[in-house]
């Protein structure tokens, strides 16, 4: 009787709390179209209709009490053109589970931006750098030319509270494939990568240092990425935006004609004018890590005229040379769309 008494004293202590948590979902995405030109320099021109990273999202949210909070999400892209997933093979975007609290936010799962943790390299560079328009289709450079590493599986990640404008993103990820995927990669831990991320923000100014590291279990092999540096820094004055990025890349390298390492930067410049409209230019050198002699370089233009908060008209001009060490590959092109987020 003692123990029944017990048990019912205790259930009632700790029914109250789970009685009042409560679970909200949250339903959200972007469609983003546009008809793009492309015309690389010596070959025939390209008109097409374009898809610009288009995506549908859940997350949620559960409050367990005490400041203590279950998130959860699960996020995949879709060409808006045709409705297919954007990638067969994974057209997940991300889907994890975590907590938040007092100690900051932890998330476990397929891993990008979007998660409460955010991601160490990327976030720096979104929340810097104001892309043209968006960092898709023609004027992609956020993972390619500033190799900010964002989208992983298998990953484990943590983002701590803000002290005195400071925090720390950190990920830990065992990303082995199947044998065929990765040459030297036979399971799941025998490659490792890790990502850390310091960011400050202080009224007008932002700024971020982050590094990124490589693990095989049996060795790396010639050109495999080791690891990298990048900086970041930003100043909104209010009329404009002014940002600057720098990076550094690390690889193995066993023949004469590919860098061991390669440096990257950016530079641009966003105004608002008019409400909702915004100009955005950014110019951006890379070197080309398998041509020693050879740059990458890159210069986009863009207006977006917002016709409400969630909906936007917009165009753009990207002008690229893959290597300037090979005369005639100069790609332009020039592109004009909607988008529309909800």
């Amino acid at each position: 009787m003692k123990k029944s008494l017990m048990i019912l004293t205790v259930a009632g202590a700790l029914l109250p709390a789970f009685a009042f948590a409560q679970t909200s979902v949250t339903v959200y995405g972007r469609l983003d179209v546009s008809i793009d030109h492309e015309k690389t320099q010596g070959r025939s021109s390209l008109t097409e209709q374009a898809d610009n990273a288009s995506r549908l999202g859940f997350k949620g949210v559960e409050d367990l009490g005490s400041g203590f909070k279950a998130v959860f999400g699960a996020e995949y892209g879709f060409d808006a053109g045709t409705g297919a997933f954007s990638t067969a093979t994974n057209p997940f975007r991300n889907t994890y589970v975590g907590f938040t609290g007092g100690f900051g936010a932890v998330a476990f799962g397929r891993l990008d931006s979007a998660n409460p943790t955010g991601s160490p390299l990327y976030s720096q560079v979104t929340k810097n750098v104001d892309f043209v328009v968006h960092d898709a289709g023609a004027t992609a450079i956020g993972t390619s030319v500033l190799r900010a590493r964002n989208r992983v599986s298998n990953a484990f990640g943590y983002m701590s509270p803000t002290y005195g404008g400071f925090n720390v993103r950190a990920r830990y990820y065992l990303s082995g494939a199947a044998p065929a995927a990765i040459p030297g990669v036979a399971q799941e831990d025998d490659m490792k990568q890790f990502d850390i991320g310091l960011n400050y923000e202080q009224g007008p100014f932002t700024a971020g240092i982050g590094y990124g590291k490589d693990s095989k279990s049996a060795g790396f092999l010639a050109n495999d990425f080791k690891n990298k540096w990048q900086a970041v820094a930003s100043y909104d004055f209010g009329f404009i935006n002014t940002y600057g990025f720098y990076g550094h890349d690390n690889h193995h390298v066993t023949t004469p004609t590919r860098r061991s390492s390669v440096d990257y930067w950016l530079v641009g410049v966003s105004a608002p004018f008019g409400g909702n409209n915004r100009v955005i230019a950014n110019y951006m050198q890379k070197d080309v890590q398998s041509d020693r002699n050879g740059k990458l370089k890159r210069l986009q233009f863009g207006v977006s005229h917002g016709m409400s908060k969630r909906t936007s008209l917009y165009a753009l001009a990207d002008v690229q040379d893959p290597n300037s060490n090979v005369a005639n590959n100069k790609i332009r092109v020039v592109s004009a769309g909607i988008q529309h987020n909800f």
